[in-house]
């Protein structure tokens, strides 16, 4: 079975050969300095390239995918310009993300960058549409050498393709005015929340048609992402997001299944279970990363026995204790307990719950690929 085959076949809800695994975009992906203590164990002595600056992602390479046998590679869409930080004099470095002009920042000590002074942070609902710095969906540095890429990985290679899109309606929306002005316009200024909502979703389904009007009929996946839970509970009022927030949404995911008949990934961290049917009624196909640390996620057995025929699970190896700091028996049973649960019936792609981070030990990243090669297969 090729890995193409066998990711969509598992996304289909049938058994696979083995469970599909994965490593290698915005979510599932695994932060430099772990990478790099990575190649060092494996022995593989390269310079690492950043694949997502503001997460310090490195970009996973062929020598570290072929040796744990991942499934998936990724593609993305490209930004109107290249990445470009500013470095000042005290070793910090700034930059400017595409999506209107939004101020990023890092210290030389610190994992990540961290947003810095919000670009809509004092304003009001006159000011949207005057705002000059929304970004162009039109310009064609943002396909150039897509379709080229594309047809390479379709063609020249049997790995399941990844797109990840970007940030749906309510996530981009408090990027640019900050959380806590968010929060609070809910309820004193909704009619700002709701143009700033609409003119992030027009913007990005401009952006999302374009790029899948290059790439749309070579895919298996497609990911967006909107974090709707934190570790307890739903991060703003459920009544807002089903809504306000969720139509929006619906509006992209019938776009992207407009253009290509690939599974729609669904990123949202935190307590989530309580929103899974509304996800499945949005037409998400797959919900990612799973975090089982969170409220009502740990059983994954009851996840599967309760949403399994309706929708795919992606992650769900636990990076807030065990990756980190189990030791290399807990890393083996935590693979084991979600291949267990998660993957009769096809539906399940194994990978950490987000990113690798930083601390988590080389050992501790082999043995959970080395198990789920081992235990997932059938």
């Amino acid at each position: 079975m090729t890995h193409r085959e066998r990711v969509v076949r598992t996304l289909n809800h049938k058994d696979a050969d083995r469970v599909p695994i994965d490593l290698g975009g915005f979510q599932t992906g695994i932060m430099v300095q772990a990478y790099d203590r990575l190649k060092k164990y494996l022995k593989i002595n390269t310079k690492t390239e950043i694949l997502e600056p503001m997460q310090q992602l490195a970009v996973p390479e062929e020598a570290v995918l072929t040796h744990f046998d991942i499934d998936t590679r990724y593609i993305f869409p490209r930004p109107a310009k290249p990445w470009e930080p500013v470095r000042l004099e005290d070793g910090s470095s700034t930059y400017f993300t595409d999506f209107g002009k939004q101020k990023l920042f890092k210290k030389p000590h610190w994992h990540y960058y961290e947003f810095f002074d919000y670009p809509l942070a004092t304003a009001g609902i006159k000011d949207l549409d005057a705002y000059p710095y929304w970004p162009d969906p039109g310009l064609p540095s943002r396909t150039e050498g897509l379709r080229k890429d594309i047809e390479r990985l379709y063609n020249e290679t049997d790995y399941a393709i990844v797109a990840v899109l970007g940030s749906a309606s309510m996530e981009q929306a408090w990027y640019l005015c900050g959380l806590e002005k968010f929060m609070v316009d809910i309820v004193q200024n909704p009619n700002f929340i709701e143009k700033l909502l609409d003119k992030v979703t027009n913007i990005e389904l401009s952006l999302y048609e374009k790029f899948l009007d290059v790439t749309g009929k070579y895919l298996n996946v497609v990911q967006l992402w909107g974090d709707f839970g934190g570790q307890d509970g739903p991060i703003i009022s459920p009544d807002f997001i089903r809504n306000v927030v969720m139509p929006r949404d619906k509006e992209i995911v019938r776009l992207i299944k407009s253009k290509t008949n690939a599974k729609v990934m669904w990123h949202s961290c935190g307590a989530v279970y309580d929103f899974i049917p509304d996800l499945i009624n949005m037409g998400v196909d797959i919900l990612n990363p799973v975090q089982v640390s969170a409220r009502n996620m740990g059983d994954t057995a009851r996840l599967k026995s309760e949403f399994g025929r309706d929708i795919s699970f992606w992650g769900g190896i636990d990076t807030q204790r065990v990756l980190p700091f189990g030791n290399l028996k807990e890393v083996e049973d935590e693979v084991k307990t979600r291949i267990d649960d998660l993957s009769k019936g096809g539906g399940y792609i194994l990978a950490a719950v987000h990113n690798i981070q930083d601390e988590v030990p080389a050992e501790n990243i082999v043995a959970m690929f080395e198990t789920a090669l081992n235990h997932g297969s059938k």
